[in-house]
């Protein structure tokens, strides 16, 4: 299966207002309508409103929290065509399993912003059409340009509207992607931030602490977001790789906000090939799409490996020392 994001954006990332196109470009429609037919679509639930109807010759996956996270759920109006699924990562492979038969088969990803952001790293291409104009806009494409190379670009005009449809590929090592955590990664997780404690601190962290710590992340999302890389087997399975947290810091002296990323951890049979580098990417392209000044980290100091892969990434030490006074 084929990964497919299907966009349209003008300048200054606008890409929707009040849910729905603020511009009028049939050729973009009738590309769309080209590439999708006779495939199966994925999409939030305001977008799925947007369309007022099921699009023909479409199977329709659209996300909401309001469905279970481990299964398809048909419509109720359209049980042959609609499905609902609480979790798009979960949308996806579950759309996998179920409906497609050929490994090149295109499932295309078709909005809004946040199911962009959430299906960036795990797509292998975007079919994009950047619209060479303003528009008022309160829905924006995220930020993508780290996580995919241009392969291809069309230019035309239409009632004096420039645009290019443009593909991209994307940089997504084979077999491994990134996706946003859920509640059933919590084992994992703390797994995780145990074992890293004891390989880098020789600290011995208490589970149920840990475990108590990481079950309020999911509960209260101000508190931070769990990242998830993953090994695609041969056989399909996903075999956790690594995982972190991003957590938001209010910077005055900037007046805007800085992450950190905290929590970082790498399997040992997964280090030194790339699922680090990957995860930092995708944590890049989703705290810029938020507005983020920047990404930070602290790392211990006699943590070599560590601070070789951060080097590696593109992240550089700073002239801070770090200080605190824990109770």
């Amino acid at each position: 299966m084929k990964v497919i994001l299907i966009a349209a954006m003008a300048r200054h990332r606008v890409i929707g207002i009040n849910n729905t196109l603020p511009w009028k470009l049939s050729a973009d429609l009738k590309r769309f309508k080209s590439l999708t037919t006779g495939h199966t679509i994925v999409m939030g639930r305001k977008t799925f409103e947007s369309l007022g109807r099921p699009l023909p010759s479409r199977r329709h996956i659209c996300v909401s929290r309001k469905y279970p996270q481990n299964c398809l759920t048909p419509d109720e109006n359209w049980p042959e065509q609609v499905f609902w699924c609480g979790d798009l990562s979960a949308a996806l492979r579950l759309t996998e399993q179920q409906y497609v038969q050929n490994p090149d088969e295109p499932v295309f990803i078709i909005g809004g912003a946040e199911i962009y952001t959430q299906a960036l790293p795990l797509a292998d291409a975007l079919e994009l059409t950047q619209i060479d104009a303003e528009f008022k806009g309160d829905a924006f494409f995220p930020f993508f340009e780290n996580l995919f190379a241009p392969e291809e670009t069309t230019a035309g005009e239409e009632s004096g509207l420039p645009y290019r449809f443009k593909r991209f590929r994307s940089l997504r090592p084979d077999n491994l992607i990134v996706r946003q955590a859920v509640s059933a990664d919590a084992e994992f997780i703390v797994r995780s931030q145990i074992r890293m404690a004891a390989e880098t601190e020789e600290l011995k962290l208490s589970q149920d602490v840990v475990s108590k710590g990481v079950e309020r992340v999911f509960q209260d999302p101000s508190k931070g977001e769990y990242l998830i890389a993953e090994r695609i087997k041969l056989t399909g399975e996903r075999v956790p790789a690594g995982c972190l947290l991003l957590q938001k810091e209010w910077s005055d002296w900037r007046n805007g906000v800085i992450e950190w990323m905290h929590s970082v951890y790498v399997v040992p049979d997964e280090r030194r090939s790339g699922v680090f580098s990957w995860m930092y990417k995708v944590a890049g392209a989703r705290v810029r799409s938020r507005g983020t000044l920047g990404l930070r980290l602290y790392v211990d100091r006699n943590n070599t490996p560590a601070r070789d892969a951060y080097r590696i990434a593109g992240m550089h030490a700073s002239h801070y020392d770090l200080f605190e006074d824990l109770f």
